[in-house]
């Protein structure tokens, strides 16, 4: 199905019509097969107070779909025996992160560490932004304003019975990306490592900053989707009311490893696409441990309509749609919801990414309607 048009009016269509839909004011999906682009599309609006529309170029936060990216290069620091799985993580990390004692590189990448939510306490819920739900809160938050680890750090408890049960956990990948950045150099060495490894991605087209990044600097304010949030039934732009000069210090990059990478839905589908289709970026025997279900994972005891959160390996999970199955994450943070995923078996890698977090999210229905295009011209081609 290689460059299709008819295909392409096909997604384009159904991307356009399922926006309207979603209750998101724009998207932008990427469909990636072997490496190559098969087609790469947008729709609606990046800004709603500019009416700026979402185009090809336009970069999005990734939320939770970072935590995959964190998870590879995490087990690509394993393979090359810098980091010990099972290890504490005060052999890389020292005394001073919580829980350093106990919890392991493991733990943090399979949600099995037992730290209470970071972003429920006190010290970090002043400072962050402001939750529609929640009166009061956020009033601190300045856009503006770098975050640090030893902000984040002051809001980080002792975990509760490290190893024991799932739980996901955004602040496992905080502490995380800590680890990494004490083990690789800091914020440059960090960044470095994983343009390193996007290197080998290969495929139709390199992965640069203009597709994916862990730094801020890179993104003008112009590229920027906004984030909305419905309050009272309306869509309200996350942060208009904060007016931040640049990219806002919360929305991705460090110390967020929970959130780590902002860009485009194509870069995203050209790193799922070697890892899990093309297997380029890890040993075969560390691929099959990051996607293999750990026994918390199968015990969780998770809300049936989150049920795929079962199949967690190491930063990533399987989903079901269209009789097909997704290896891949999904993700929603300040104003942004996002799926992803990887057919394996038919080696389509798909990526759809909105600037809404109004619930249910809204990337679901769309990511939806488009596996339905492709699984049709996939019937189609096969008569």
């Amino acid at each position: 199905m290689a460059h299709d048009p008819d295909l392409a009016r096909s997604l384009a269509d159904s991307l356009a019509d399922s926006l309207a839909d979603a209750g998101a004011p724009g998207a932008q999906a990427a469909v990636v097969r072997h490496g190559d682009v098969m087609w790469t599309g947008s729709a609606g609006l990046r800004d709603l107070a500019t009416d700026a529309p979402v185009d090809d170029t336009t970069v999005f936060c990734l939320a939770s779909l970072g935590k995959t990216i964190v998870t590879a290069l995490t087990l690509r620091c394993v393979e090359e025996g810098r980091l010990d799985l099972d290890a504490p993580l005060a052999v890389v990390a020292g005394d001073d992160v919580p829980g350093a004692s106990t919890v392991t590189v493991r733990m943090l990448l399979a949600h099995t560490s037992g730290y209470p939510d970071l972003y429920q306490s006190p010290e970090l819920r002043a400072v962050m932004p402001p939750e529609p739900s929640v009166p009061g809160s956020g009033a601190s938050y300045d856009p503006d304003r770098p975050f640090t680890w030893g902000m984040v750090v002051a809001g980080i408890r002792a975990p509760v019975d490290p190893g024991a049960r799932w739980e996901y956990s955004n602040t496992g990948y905080v502490v995380l990306t800590e680890v990494l950045g004490r083990l690789l150099g800091g914020h440059h060495g960090l960044s470095a490592a994983w343009f390193a490894m996007a290197g080998g991605a290969g495929g139709s087209v390199p992965l640069t900053h203009d597709l994916l990044t862990l730094d801020r600097s890179t993104v003008s304010p112009d590229q920027l989707a906004h984030g909305h949030h419905e309050v009272d039934g309306m869509l309200v732009d996350a942060y208009a009311a904060h007016r931040p000069t640049g990219v806002p210090t919360d929305l991705f990059g460090l110390p967020f490893g929970d959130g780590l990478f902002g860009g485009t839905a194509l870069g995203y589908a050209l790193f799922l696409d070697a890892l899990f289709v093309r297997r380029t970026l890890l040993e075969p025997a560390t691929l099959d441990l990051m996607v293999a279900v750990t026994p918390q994972a199968a015990a969780a005891a998770v809300p049936e309509s989150e049920h795929d959160l079962r199949s967690y390996g190491l930063g990533t999970y399987r989903h079901a749609t269209g009789g097909r199955s997704w290896q891949g994450h999904s993700g929603g943070y300040g104003g942004f919801s996002c799926l992803a995923g990887s057919d394996v078996d038919d080696g389509t890698t798909l990526v759809v990414l909105t600037n809404a977090s109004t619930e249910p999210r809204p990337a679901a229905p769309i990511w939806e309607a488009l596996v339905a295009r492709l699984s049709l011209r996939a019937r189609g081609a096969g008569d």
